[in-house]
């Protein structure tokens, strides 16, 4: 192989750095007896802490609440109370418990919402419902919010149980919480970052702890296992506060700290330091590290007028095409550095990008998303009827924009008008991946006739055809025969490049068909693109979340 001109790409120094979580840390005041109230509302104020949670559901702990509002430390706004739990128990008199949560909610502070625990004995789907009904009907009324707390060993155990609810009801003061604690004990330590895009909308606070990986079997009462100082536990904790920044969390975090035995003084100020350090490093990672910034990078576009590159992000650390709205774009400059973290938000799942007067069109899951690339404003989506995996997009200099879809073997034509149609539907194209537009033909590369959607795997390898656009005939490059896993094509000085996604090459094809390999070694190489005028390549890298720069004119 000749000497390649070839740069991996880890690491950037960000110009537009996007908001990060809240810094603010509030706790539990558990194991605390020993101090009076006005004792512990000092020392959470000189500790750092922005407010404090409990439970409230007797008369007693309604005392302890009024107790800590009429501290020094709220009254002078130090320290605030966002949030207090009420444990409702199904086995006991509905009217009664009904009594208890509602002098609970109507003792609670200004902004400060009721958490709710549903204790599992004869608690049923509909009881659930009908009891939140009428929280949120109250809670409506006094302008506050009604939190579900999903706990272990309760009806409602983690975050994704929540939705079931949340989305029955579908009020707008209903909300749950991300207790990182009670993901561990349900199993989800390996898959954060997917409870997190499920539930994140309807996330108004988080827990934290200090935890370890593996959950004991122990009785209910003792979560030695899962609730920790920050400090202690082996499982990285900053995974979960990298999960926060990821989604954007916009809610408040709370230490948990029951069963915690030792001095709280020692314990919450170890944990401060500890949420401080978290916070900064998180945010430091998640705005100048290439492997946080992107997440499963699926295209990388050229757009000459702007003279910027931009990287579709799949996000959710897998291939994915669920409308879960956690895809984004980001924009780099022309050597590669990044501008905008996540120049769009809010995107399923983009794949393939084209640009035509000055916006930017990417392919997303059903749909055709036309970005004004001046401001990055979403201009509006494009539905793309009975597509199931939008992929690819190519444009025509008259206008016309071209959209593949791998799963239904279609290919798409937008008129410059926004009339869709679809231009072509047929077997021949064999899962039909990257497009480039070559004169009056349009170049498909193919995955291959897939034989499971769920794992990709096909029957063949896929190969480079090319479609007239005036006739639709569809002919091979060359004799047609299978060559590679395709997922992204261009053309430079008379050959073809394209990347062969489950053999981590790329290729360069000669009119007649004829392969030679460019760059072997790789793993999962992705749509590429070109900047024509200097012959320079990207090529996103997806499941290393980096991409390859490569110079065409060293080969």
């Amino acid at each position: 192989m000749k000497n390649i001109w070839c740069i991996i790409f880890l690491t950037f120094s960000l110009l537009g750095q996007a908001q990060g979580i809240d810094e603010s840390l509030y706790a539990f005041d558990f194991k605390m007896d020993g101090m009076s109230v006005p004792e512990r509302s000092k020392l959470f104020a000189e500790l750092g802490y922005k407010g404090v949670t409990f439970a409230v559901k007797n008369d007693g702990q309604r005392k302890k609440l009024q107790e800590y509002l009429d501290s020094p430390e709220f009254l002078s706004g130090k320290l605030s109370i966002p949030v207090v739990y009420f444990p409702f128990d199904f086995s006991q008199d509905y009217a009664s418990e009904g009594e208890l949560w509602k002098k609970t909610l109507n003792a609670l502070p200004k902004n400060a919402s009721l958490w709710v625990i549903i204790l599992e004995p004869n608690a049923t789907d509909q009881k659930v419902i009908t009891l939140l009904k009428e929280m949120t009907s109250e809670a409506e009324k006094l302008g506050k919010d009604i939190v579900l707390y999903p706990h272990d060993n309760t009806f409602i155990e983690a975050a994704e149980e929540s939705l079931t609810y949340i989305e029955a009801l579908n009020t707008n003061n209903l909300y749950t919480t991300l207790h990182l604690c009670h993901e561990m004990r349900a199993g989800n330590g390996n898959r954060l970052l997917d409870v997190a895009i499920k539930t994140a909308p309807y996330v108004k606070f988080a827990s934290i702890s200090g935890t370890d990986v593996t959950m004991r079997e122990n009785e209910k009462a003792d979560w030695s296992d899962a609730i920790q100082p920050l400090d202690k536990g082996d499982f990285e904790v900053e995974k979960f506060v990298s999960v926060l920044q990821k989604i954007g969390f916009k809610g408040k975090t709370v230490l948990h700290t029951f069963g915690i035995e030792e001095e709280p003084t020692d314990h919450l100020s170890l944990s401060m330091q500890k949420w401080k350090d978290m916070i900064v490093a998180t945010y430091t990672n998640f705005n100048n590290n290439l492997d946080q910034i992107l997440d499963t990078p699926e295209n990388a576009y050229w757009d000459s007028g702007s003279k910027t590159w931009f990287i579709s992000n799949l996000g959710g650390e897998k291939v994915t095409i669920e409308k879960d709205g956690y895809g984004w774009i980001t924009r780099l400059d022309e050597n590669g550095n990044v501008l905008k973290n996540r120049w769009v938000e809010g995107l399923d799942a983009p794949t393939g990008m084209s640009s035509q007067d000055g916006h930017l069109y990417a392919a997303d899951r059903g749909v055709l998303v036309k970005i004004r690339i001046e401001d990055g404003k979403i201009v509006k989506k494009i539905p793309l009827p009975g597509s199931r995996f939008a992929n690819d997009v190519a444009a025509t200099p008259d206008g016309n924009i071209y959209v593949s879809d791998t799963y239904e073997n279609i290919i798409y034509r937008i008129d410059n008008k926004g009339n869709v149609e679809i231009f072509l539907q047929n077997e021949e194209l064999e899962c039909p991946n990257g497009l480039w537009v070559d004169g009056d033909d349009l170049i498909v590369a193919t995955w291959g006739p897939m034989t499971n959607e769920a794992t990709f795997d096909t029957s063949r390898k896929g190969t480079l055809k090319k479609v007239n656009l005036k006739t639709k005939e569809i002919l091979a490059v060359g004799k047609g025969l299978p060559i590679a896993n395709f997922d992204g094509v261009v053309k430079y000085k008379g050959f073809y490049y394209a990347t062969d996604w489950v053999g981590g090459r790329l290729l360069k094809i000669s009119n007649n068909g004829n392969v030679s390999e460019v760059l072997t070694g790789f793993v999962q190489m992705a749509d590429l693109g070109i900047d024509p005028e200097r012959g320079i390549l990207l090529i996103p890298e997806m499941s290393k979340n980096r991409f390859i720069k490569v110079a065409l004119e060293s080969l």
